[in-house]
């Protein structure tokens, strides 16, 4: 029936197909982690911010006050993202101050624009805002924060932060 050889080139053959399999099975688990590893990179491109200047009352007839913010954006994955745009977001209009003295319209965001920012890299900006003082509602906490951006692929991607919205306010105009 079967000879020697002929078991073992059988059984090569077999090996030789379950060896197939398994690495093919194996180089399709490597490309699902590294897809789920950039997804995790993607989605954690994050803002944060503080105000390093905050008042204790209004400074203004108005009931505004003055706050410094400083605000930071991260990308903590390995490749580079492009074409970023961040949007602060306040519960109030609030009025950017310039270096310059001028003041923009009220309005009820701040843009920031960052045209490269590389893997795990950060970029800081620091502004100056006018806004209505609420003793009961502090600026900072009732602020969000959307980021667009381009990933390493070209693809335009979004992420929010706090990840929960945390309940507002609504708006009182200046």
């Amino acid at each position: 029936m079967f000879d020697a050889q002929g078991v073992a080139d059988l059984f090569v053959a077999v090996a030789t197909v379950a060896a197939a399999v398994f690495a093919g099975w194996q180089v399709r688990e490597l490309v699902r982690q590294q897809r789920e590893a950039e997804s995790l990179e993607t989605r954690a491109v994050s803002v944060m911010w503080q105000a390093t200047v905050g008042p204790h009352k209004p400074d203004a007839p108005d009931g505004s006050a003055v706050w410094v913010l400083e605000i930071t954006l991260t990308n903590p994955g390995r490749m580079p993202i492009d074409n970023v745009h961040c949007t602060i977001h306040f519960d109030r209009p609030v009025r950017r101050l310039r270096h310059d003295g001028t003041a923009d319209e009220a309005a009820p965001s701040l843009a920031l624009e960052q045209t490269v920012l590389l893997g795990g890299a950060s970029r800081s900006w620091t502004r100056t805002v006018r806004a209505r003082f609420d003793a009961e509602v502090w600026l900072t906490p009732a602020m969000w924060a959307t980021v667009v951006f381009d990933d390493m692929h070209g693809n335009p991607q979004t992420t929010s932060w706090p990840r929960r919205t945390p309940l507002r306010p609504d708006p009182v105009a200046d």
